[in-house]
């Protein structure tokens, strides 16, 4: 008996380490429905009222004819701790001819989405545009709808200048919403990227009303057949808000989009002399247009070249920017290159410098807005705050967490009671807290990732381990002197 003994007291202990690690629930296959989002001031919130935060990369190809996607990328993305993916698309693949629609090109659309929906990533369909038209070198419009210009310029001027080829492209949106009006793994429709016109053909006052009234006729033909789904309206390249400051759009679901360059790195070379004020500058000019005009900010592109100056810097910067105000955001761009935006090398190899930057534990969806949340890369630590006037009220927070994180963590709160579970499916900390005004949850990775520089925190999981291991030999050590004692009491 004293050999059985000895063999089950250790898996005993062991087993009671349960009690102090998070608890894994399962929620069902890959493939069931994401959440229906919306609008609700400010923020962007679920079918359940939760606050949500978006955060991912954009992921370019579709728009000018490349369909090299993967099961494995959108994998990939998922495991990051992403949790959203802009998709650019293009007038000229859903409509080559006039009134023929391209079926084999959504289907393809179609499958992606799957892929997005397979691994709980929510998609932004971006009506894309970069040199207007594949007859200018670029993509976005049907050469049909530019045969007559002989440049871009000209064709931009030509487009918002009239009003049947709009009603044009407002029918293309229609056939669109019309195939993923009941899919909720789509977030939201970008209207049409970065609208512009050279201002020396077309006056800027001119162009910033006739391009209100593109959007209104875009969002009222929308509206027609999906009334679900959130429409994203850019300011003229994405960047100019101060154009839209004095107009506003008649819709109950809108979302402010715009697109972050700061200092020219659009061009992806340019690099960062490492002012984060001229960053949070350019920030808060959209930041406070949405403000204005209560609505949520979603910055839809932001980037710089990953072998520019300070790249990993001002990625982080940006994003530590983002966690400030609470806003969701999506890199540019998921793609294969040496130097420039892509997360990839060409070889496919994934770029350390600027993923360190964005791959992030931060709180995903909330019943309660922490007052700030912050991430420190270098020690792989979360910090969100709240600051309640009712220290009864529950706070309920899913963090999302990179798969290299797993489930090895250790979290500390001031609440006064916090408990937290892991979601293996969601790759989510559920965190429900109560008790306190000013009281914080600190979430810290455990182990050394492929993208972190050092780790200065606690290991919670091999605390508790090499804790219960010393109880293990104490009372393993007890049991054999009582067991003695009682054999020699025996004779």
């Amino acid at each position: 008996m004293l050999s059985i003994r000895i063999l089950i007291l250790p898996i005993v202990v062991l087993l009671s380490l349960g009690i102090l690690s998070p608890k894994v629930h399962s929620q069902g296959n890959g493939l069931d429905n994401l959440p229906w989002l919306k609008t609700n001031g400010r923020w962007i919130v679920d079918e359940s009222g939760n606050t949500v935060i978006l955060r991912g990369t954009n992921y370019m190809g579709m728009e000018f004819g490349w369909f090299g996607h993967s099961e494995e990328d959108f994998k990939r993305i998922r495991d990051w701790g992403f949790t959203v993916v802009r998709l650019p698309i293009a007038w000229s693949y859903i409509e080559p001819k006039e009134g023929y629609y391209n079926e084999s090109y959504l289907k393809i659309v179609d499958k992606v989405i799957s892929w997005c929906k397979e691994y709980k990533l929510y998609v932004i369909l971006d009506m894309h545009q970069w040199n207007w038209a594949p007859k200018f070198g670029g993509n976005g419009l049907p050469n049909w709808a530019v045969e007559k210009y002989s440049s871009q310029d000209e064709a931009k001027v030509g487009f918002f200048n009239n009003e049947t080829l709009q009603n044009e492209f407002f029918k293309m949106w229609v056939y669109v919403a019309k195939r993923y009006k009941n899919e909720s793994t789509i977030f939201a429709y970008d209207a049409l990227n970065e609208p512009n016109v050279n201002y020396n053909l077309m006056n800027r006052d001119v162009f910033i009303k006739k391009l209100q009234l593109f959007y209104q006729g875009a969002i009222d033909a929308i509206r027609k057949v999906d009334s679900k789904h959130i429409l994203f309206v850019e300011p003229p390249w994405g960047d100019e808000v101060e154009a839209f400051q004095d107009i506003s759009f008649n819709d109950f679901n809108l979302v402010l989009s715009t697109h972050l360059y700061t200092e020219g790195t659009w061009d992806g070379k340019t690099g960062y002399d490492g002012n984060i004020s001229k960053l949070e500058s350019d920030f808060l000019r959209g930041y406070n247009l949405s403000l204005k005009w209560n609505t949520p900010l979603f910055v839809g592109e932001f980037g710089v070249g990953s072998s520019a100056a300070k790249a990993q810097e001002w990625a982080r910067d940006y994003v530590n920017i983002f966690d400030k105000y609470m806003v969701g955001a999506t890199w540019w761009t998921y793609w294969r290159d040496d130097n420039s935006f892509g997360l990839l090398t060409s070889k496919g190899e994934e770029k350390k410098n600027i993923l360190s930057a964005l791959i992030r534990i931060y709180p995903y969806s909330f019943n309660l807005p922490p007052k700030k949340f912050s991430y420190d890369i270098y020690n792989s630590t979360l910090v969100a705050q709240w600051d309640q006037s009712n220290n009864n009220s529950e706070v309920e927070v899913l963090f999302k967490v990179p798969s290299t994180i797993g489930e090895y963590f250790s979290i500390s709160s001031n609440f006064s009671k916090t408990t937290f579970s892991f979601i293996k499916e969601l790759q989510s900390i559920n965190v429900t807290a109560q008790g306190g005004q000013k009281s914080y949850i600190k979430i810290s990775s455990n182990i050394l990732t492929n993208y972190e520089v050092k780790k200065t925190s606690p290991n919670f999981s091999s605390f508790f381990f090499s804790f219960s291991l010393a109880l293990n030999f104490v009372l393993l050590a007890v049991l054999v002197f009582l067991k003695i004692k009682n054999l020699i009491r025996s004779k």
